[in-house]
Order: structure tokens, then sequence, then C-alpha cells
């Protein structure tokens, strides 16, 4: 798991809540990654999934790599 240097600004100022949200998706996004909505029907590798209900999560899956690599953050709440 990789946070990508806009993903790491993005978390600043995330509500606590949010955060802890943010880490029980991530740590469940490492066991199935592919149990995600595709951002691109023609790049599967890039997807995206909610978290804490007001959250989203894009992240790019590296499956020779063995690497997940998360993107952007946002949170509306």
């Amino acid at each position: 798991m990789e946070f990508h240097a806009s993903a790491l600004a993005q978390l600043q100022g995330l509500p606590s809540s949010a955060f802890d949200a943010l880490v029980e998706r991530v740590s469940k996004l490492v066991g199935a990654p592919w149990e995600t909505q595709t951002l691109d029907r023609d790049e599967p590798s890039f997807r995206q999934c909610t978290f804490g209900g007001l959250g989203l999560l894009s992240f790019h899956v590296d499956d020779d790599r063995e690497q997940i690599r998360i993107f952007d953050v946002t949170w509306v709440g």
C-alpha cells in the first residue's frame, strides 16, 4: 500500500472519524482490491471505493508488484 503525494496532502484536515474509516477501508482493500468499482472499463487497474459513508478513495492496482497506490482521497463531510 502506498499513498501518492497528492493523496497524502488530501489527508490534512481530515476529521478523525473520517481518518479512522479510511484506515479501516484501506486495511480491507489490501485483501480484496478487485472487489471495488473500476474508474474506466478500458483500464481495470484504476479503481475506486467509498469509505465512511462520505469518502471516495481512488487507486491503482499493480498485480505484478503486488502494490496498491492511492492517488486521490475525497471527503465531503
